[in-house]
């Protein structure tokens, strides 16, 4: 069974063995086994594989982007002054992803920290709705989405995300929207949309990796919102809820199961392999299907 985040990097269990755990610079990281972000909300069977979609090898390297992208966070948010009141929360174990989603969202100095925390809490989404179990019935409700599934997931160039979301007021009001590169439906008006706050978002490391006591004061939060793409926003009064994505990045795919020109059937392994109980959770307003 592969385990998640072995280490952020390899000289960091090293280091660690030699000495107390502290917090401090990105070397001194804590290693899988103590990190409070450990697994977020990922089951961890899903980590041996999802028998008819992914296999080991798979989700090892989903993982292993993962953790490389939390390398890159913590070295943005050490090293960028704007960045000084998320690495004071993160320091201090209150660490937002929703929060630096929303402070990033609208500031291009701030974009390579945008695009990092997006991509990592889109990826998290997607391990989080897998089904490491027997494969559950897809609902009446949705049955009918999986060929427009499939189609988007054929028909779109390059990488991206394919989400499953809860699109209006009434209970059939289901939908399929993409988003591309880092986009993500996860987060609008400074509120985390979709995925239960509560949840750690796998992985996460314990700090920024920066010296707190170097952190300069904290600077008065701007209003930046993250906004769902123009055609997700059918009226003001529909809140679009995403219930499931799929990555649609090449290295989560490809392997012996799938190859380039797969994603088709790759989309409808995915419907097929999702937690549904979980999904009608997220949805929430109504329930079980």
């Amino acid at each position: 069974m592969v385990r998640p985040l072995a280490s952020l990097a390899s000289t960091s269990a090293r280091r660690l063995a030699a000495g107390p755990l502290r917090r401090g610079i990105l070397t001194a990281a804590a290693p899988a086994s103590t990190s409070r972000g450990h697994g977020g909300g990922v089951d961890p069977r899903v980590f041996a594989g999802i028998d008819g979609f992914l296999g080991t090898k798979e989700v090892a390297r989903l993982d292993e982007w993962q953790a490389g992208l939390w390398g890159r966070l913590q070295e943005e948010v050490r090293s960028n002054p704007r960045l000084a009141p998320i690495r004071l929360k993160w320091d201090a174990d209150r660490f937002d992803v929703a929060e630096l989603l929303a402070f990033s969202a609208r500031e291009p100095s701030l974009s390579l920290a945008f695009n990092y925390a997006s991509l990592l809490v889109n990826n998290s989404y997607f391990l989080e709705g897998l089904n490491p179990e027997a494969p559950k019935p897809v609902p009446a409700h949705f049955a009918p989405l999986e060929d427009r599934v499939a189609s988007y997931a054929a028909g779109i160039v390059g990488s991206g995300w394919l989400w499953l979301v809860k699109a209006g007021e009434e209970i059939g009001d289901f939908d399929v929207v993409p988003t591309f590169a880092a986009g993500s439906l996860l987060v609008t008006a400074r509120a985390q949309r979709g995925r239960d706050g509560a949840l750690p978002l796998f992985g996460t490391p314990a700090t920024s990796g920066a010296e707190q006591a170097a952190a300069p004061p904290a600077e008065a939060e701007t209003p930046a919102e993250a906004t769902a793409p123009r055609y997700a926003r059918k009226k003001s009064s529909a809140q679009v809820t995403p219930l499931a994505v799929l990555n649609l990045f090449e290295l989560a795919y490809l392997g012996d199961k799938y190859g380039v020109f797969a994603r088709e059937q790759y989309a409808r392994d995915w419907f097929k392999s999702l937690d549904w109980d979980k999904v009608a959770k997220r949805n929430g307003q109504f329930g079980s299907f």
